[in-house]
Order: structure tokens, then sequence, then C-alpha cells
């Protein structure tokens, strides 16, 4: 296989290692993610999920294993689809969504804008606004957008991050969003800007006073600097305000066995400079690997096995944990309810999925499951990091504990004023919360924080 001889993965295995040694601490609580869009369908055509030997909701399943935050797509009016994976409207996405909220999850809402497939190959529009082009299309995205978040609103699920377009590299609502048209690309680029400004705009004002979701925009090249950072800057030229940038990363897709190119040393290298470049929490909004079924893939750096599968997830991890100014802040798997049922025609025969044929949870999700759960500066273990912290270290200031507990907020055992730079740093942070810090308050964390280790404790990680 390609991960005994690829005379890269040395390279990655070895920066990943040397960053995380060295790794300032995160203020922000990781996503744990998992795309579960399917699974009403799966659920519906007979699909069990286990974990271990005992069934039960594959939702509850993921979240005992530390997945927190649970992506959802959203189609315009996929009725009629013969695609029976293709019924996400808003009615199926809210029901859905309640169930992630009633677990305690975190919600990200991916809206297609099409009523199919929207992806890198495909924007197409959606039937009912297929004369729309320019100013009234830009309406139709505005006042579409805040309507289905009013909706998610009105039935207590507002999404706490949205997506403005999937895998929107190429644009979205084509041709009036295709942004390549042009020597200099600068109309395309300005039409594409117009539009996701007016669904930014409509998931601001569809939302409750105090609960407009983060915005992201999602690019599918994760391992690709040059062609996303092209892309990112001409977004930003034109005053584009999201929040995150969302990337996904296959090596079914992006990684080339031949040369090497798209590896996870490509994926470290862009979600640095994404981070270094642009000031913004970066995530890997879709990844996927195969746990089975080695004879129908190429060569890749992990072994298609579930021990790879595990070592895939592990390492993109352990990218975004060590991304500068603590800005990588998380993965979703997609797909992560398929697995084999009859009628069905899954994707890959779901061996992208985090179940295998059975139903029973892979070893990928305990990735999720070792993640930190406390935040750096947290002092009393209450979720935020406030003046109560300041007491907790003011008065054990010189005493001697167990490292990584109580007001030792940096391992050491000693509470000192390393723990006090701690806690300057991250106050506000707060595990209820997915707000950005204010840039002064990134900047605080990068002059004053350094080689500071990170407190753990296994899930539990946005409970409610």
């Amino acid at each position: 296989m390609a991960s005994n001889c690829n005379p890269r993965r040395p390279a990655w295995a070895s920066l990943v290692a040397t960053l995380l040694a060295a790794a300032s601490a995160s203020a922000s609580p990781f996503f744990a993610g998992a795309d579960i869009s399917a699974l009403p369908v799966l659920e519906g055509a007979g699909a069990v999920y286990y974990d271990g030997t005992q069934s039960g909701d594959a939702i509850e399943i993921l979240k005992d294993h530390g997945v927190n935050y649970y992506r959802l797509r959203l189609f315009v009016s996929p009725t009629g689809s013969p695609d029976p994976f293709v019924v996400q409207d808003l009615a199926y996405t809210v029901a859905l969504a309640q169930r992630v909220k009633a677990a305690g999850g975190k919600l990200l809402l991916d809206f297609h804008y099409s009523d199919t497939w929207a992806d890198p190959g495909t924007q197409s529009k959606p039937a009912a606004w297929d004369g729309l082009s320019g100013v009234a299309l830009q309406q139709r995205v505005h006042d579409y957008t805040r309507d289905s978040i009013a909706a998610f609103a009105a039935a207590d699920v507002t999404p706490d991050i949205v997506q403005i377009g999937n895998e929107v590299s190429n644009g979205l609502l084509w041709n009036d969003g295709y942004p390549w048209s042009g020597g200099s690309h600068d109309a395309g680029f300005n039409r594409l800007a117009a539009l996701l400004t007016a669904g930014i705009d409509g998931a601001k004002t569809g939302a409750p006073p105090g609960q407009e979701p983060l915005v992201m925009i999602h690019h599918d090249k994760g391992a690709e600097w040059s062609t996303t950072s092209y892309f990112f800057n001409k977004l930003i030229q034109r005053g584009v305000d999201f929040d995150l940038i969302g990337y996904s990363y296959y090596p079914k897709f992006h990684y080339d066995p031949v040369t090497g190119a798209g590896d996870v040393a490509d994926v470290v290298t862009n979600l640095h400079n994404t981070a270094t470049t642009f000031n913004k929490p970066v995530i890997l909004a879709e990844v996927g690997f195969p746990s089975r079924g080695a004879s129908f893939e190429p060569d890749y750096e992990f072994d298609v096995s579930a021990a790879g599968q595990r070592a895939y997830l592990q390492a993109l991890v352990d990218a975004l944990l060590t991304t500068p100014n603590g800005l990588g802040w998380g993965a979703f798997w997609w797909n992560a309810d398929a697995r084999p049922v009859a009628g069905l025609p899954i994707w890959e025969g779901g061996r992208y999925g985090l179940f295998d044929q059975s139903g029973r949870l892979l070893p990928a999700a305990e990735v999720f499951a070792d993640l930190p759960t406390v935040l750096d500066g947290d002092f009393n273990g209450d979720g935020a990091v406030n003046a109560a912290d300041y007491t907790v270290w003011r008065d054990s200031l010189g005493q001697l504990i167990a490292a990584g507990t109580g007001a030792d907020g940096d391992l050491d055992g000693v509470v000192d004023a390393g723990d006090n730079a701690l806690w300057r740093a991250h106050y506000g942070a707060d595990l209820s919360s997915t707000r950005i810090p204010e840039p002064t308050a990134i900047a605080l964390v990068t002059s004053t924080v350094s080689l500071l280790g990170r407190a753990r404790r296994k899930n539990g990680m946005f409970s409610e």
C-alpha cells in the first residue's frame, strides 16, 4: 500500500508531530461534526445502528462518542427526484434539526440553492427560479434564505452555522453565479459576490436578534492553497462579509497517489496559510475515507481499512489543532450515517460512513471522543472563562496541585503567573457559544500564549 512506500508520508507525520508539540492552545472548542442528512431515509428503509452490541439512535451514538455538531443539507424543492437521497426539503430538514437539538447538538445548515445536488460540477438553479437573473435572483436568494432561517427559528432550532452554497469553488446558481467568465474574472466574481452577500444578509435577517448564525463559505479544494487563496481574495476584495472558511478534503478526489500531491501535508499547508492570511476560523466541512473495499480504491497514504480510516481522521484533526492562532475549528464527516441497506443505492456501498456493514460504529469515531473539551483558562470548570476563574487562580497562587486540574491551566502542576496569562488570553471564551473572538482577542492569544498544554476531558462537548 501507499502508506508503506509514499516518501511524503514521513514529512507530514513529522510536521504534525512537531506542530502538536509546540501548538498554542485554542480559545474555541473543537467542532466534531457529522453530516447525517440521509438518516431518516436510511432508517425508513430499515437501517439499524449499533454502539458495540447495543442498538440505538445514530445521533445519540455519535454524540456519545464526541460528536457535537451535525450538518444537514437543504434543497429548495426536491420533489420528484429519482434519487431517494434527494428529499431534504424544508419540512424534512427542520424535523431532523429538531432531533439534533433535542440530543444537545449544534446545527450546521448547508444551503444548496438547488433542487438537487450542488457541487463544483453542477450548480443548477431551482426550477422555480429558472427565469430569474441579476437583481431579481439576488432578491430571491435573500428572501428564500431569510424565510428558511425564520422557519427553523419558529421551530426553535435556529442553525448555529450556515453555508451559503455547497462547494462554491465554481460558483452557484449557474450561469448567473459562475465566477470564471472574462479574462480577469471580475464580472463573474462580481455576480457571485452579489449572490453570496444576498444569502448572507438573508441568513442574518431571518434569525432572531442575538441568534444570528455564523456564516461559512465552502470551497472544495482543501489541499490547494494557490486555488483557494485566489478564490477567497476575490470575494474579500468585493466585500463579502463571512465568518468561517470551509473546505472539503477527500483523498479519493484530491490526492494523487503517483505524485503525492494533495496529501495531508498539503492540507496542513492550506490550513496554516488560510489562518495566517485571512485571520478567519477554518473548518474541514466535508471529510471522508473508506473503512473497507481496498480493491475498489487506488493507493492512498492511509490503508483502506477501519484502522486506516481512523488514522486519516486523526491526521486531519491534528492538522486542525495545530492551525495557527487556534483557528482550526473543526471537521465534519460527510455521510457519517451511511451503511448498506437493501433497496437503497448508497454511495460506494456505505464504505465511507462511520458505521460498518452491520451498522456498528467504527473506530474512527473515537478520534472525536478523545478531543479536548475543557477551555484553557476555565479554572473552575464551568464552561466559561470569566472573572470567577481569576478568583480561583488568585486563591490558588503558588499551590502545587494535580497537573491538568483546577486552577492549573497549563498542566505543569503549579499555579503561577503563566496561568494568569492563560486566563487573560482566553477571557470570554464559552463552551455554549460559537461566537468568533474579535481580531484583537485573536492577537492577544497569539502574543501572550505560547507552548501551552491543553487539558482534556472525554465527551460532554456542547452538552446542554
